[in-house]
């Protein structure tokens, strides 16, 4: 397991002060710590977010789209911590025992292998202008747009063919999406011909995971 999948209370009920404690910290010492005060604001704007959702779906007026809601930002607010964390708190500034201040383990100086990705992004396509497609994806069943953990992006491989090309190997075309959405690129000669698209996981290491589902639409 990775040192930032577990940093955070099993229950979600403790989240909430958690990231009140974490973020504290992090605030009061962002100078020295040098932490930019955008990312601790961003933070503690999601936070809000968090709770009042939270607040939302424990009461009477819960309902379903209420909760996926609350659940997408509860894992925006942990995603973002964890880039903290996992950028922010590797300068040599933050030491263990102030790990331990901001209600974190003491670091493990062992580092774990990340295994090749196990699950398969999903995606959807969009027409945004004129020879531009919209690339959006998440994990396969998640209701979040969070990558998943020891992920640095997807890997969109596509092609232009007449008809559905027999295996993903066809699509010889590629790039690393680090965030969603993505958008590709085409040529005015590309206009009105049928791209064919499919995704997967690249994990830090650069080891790829099992091709997605294959999508196609045409090129405006």
């Amino acid at each position: 397991m990775g040192e930032h999948q577990g940093i955070f209370p099993k229950k979600e009920a403790g989240l909430a002060d958690w990231v009140e404690i974490f973020i504290g910290q992090v605030e009061q010492n962002a100078a020295a710590w040098e932490i930019p005060q955008a990312e601790v604001t961003n933070v503690k704007t999601k936070l809000a977010t968090f709770k009042a959702l939270h607040t939302q779906c424990t009461g009477a007026n819960r309902t379903k789209a209420l909760v996926v809601e609350k659940n997408e930002a509860k894992d925006s607010l942990c995603a973002d911590i964890r880039q903290m964390v996992k950028f922010r708190f590797a300068n040599p500034i933050i030491t263990d025992a102030i790990r331990v201040q901001c209600g974190l383990s003491p670091k493990d100086h062992t580092r774990t292998p990340i295994g090749v990705p196990t699950t398969r992004p999903e995606f959807s396509l969009k027409v945004k202008d004129i020879r531009q497609i919209i690339v959006e994806f998440w994990d396969q069943g998640s209701t979040s747009k969070a990558k998943p953990y020891g992920i640095s992006g997807a890997v969109i491989s596509w092609g232009i063919f007449d008809e559905p090309p027999a295996n993903p190997e066809a699509l010889t075309k590629a790039v690393l999406a680090t965030r969603t959405p993505f958008i590709l690129e085409f040529t005015e000669e590309d206009r009105g011909k049928t791209v064919y698209i499919v995704l997967q996981w690249q994990n830090e290491n650069g080891k790829k995971g099992s091709p997605s589902e294959m999508l196609s639409t045409i090129i405006p």
